[in-house]
């Protein structure tokens, strides 16, 4: 490619979801976030979302986007929206995972489930940008 990052793969999708799940893994063995998760309000849902979207934008416009030479031809909106969706659907989808593979679901009843789910994807979605963050990285 000519400028000096990859076009988003399915590969970066599973790199995406691995590193979602490592985060998340820390997370829920910690604890707190299942007690927090207990206590949110929407006020509180809506933050933990608006501040996700904002520090993964941040993070893929200064990790991803600040390596792409021909800004022109790749507009940040159209470079954010395959990597930000991508992220957030894993976070999401991992953070489901963890909350019904390990019962999460019947300590925290049926009706704090999406509060965890939010509550989990803030940390899974950085988590999930980890590995363009090792990209940039040259060793």
């Amino acid at each position: 490619m000519k400028d000096g990052i990859q076009h988003f793969s399915r590969e970066d999708f599973f790199y995406s979801f691995f590193g979602a799940l490592f985060v998340g893994f820390v997370f829920m063995s910690k604890g707190f976030l299942i007690d927090i998760s207990k206590n949110l309000t929407n006020v509180h849902l809506i933050m933990i979302t608006v501040l996700t979207v904002i520090f993964t934008t941040i993070q893929i416009y200064f990790v991803g986007y600040t390596r792409v030479q021909d800004k022109i031809h790749r507009s940040f909106v159209e470079f954010w929206a395959k990597r930000f969706f991508t992220v957030y659907f894993s976070s999401i989808l991992v953070s489901l995972l963890l909350i019904y593979s390990y019962g999460i679901d019947k300590m925290i009843g049926s009706g704090n489930i999406i509060n965890a789910i939010v509550a989990f994807s803030m940390p899974c979605s950085l988590g999930a940008t980890l590995s363009d963050l090792v990209k940039k990285i040259k060793f």
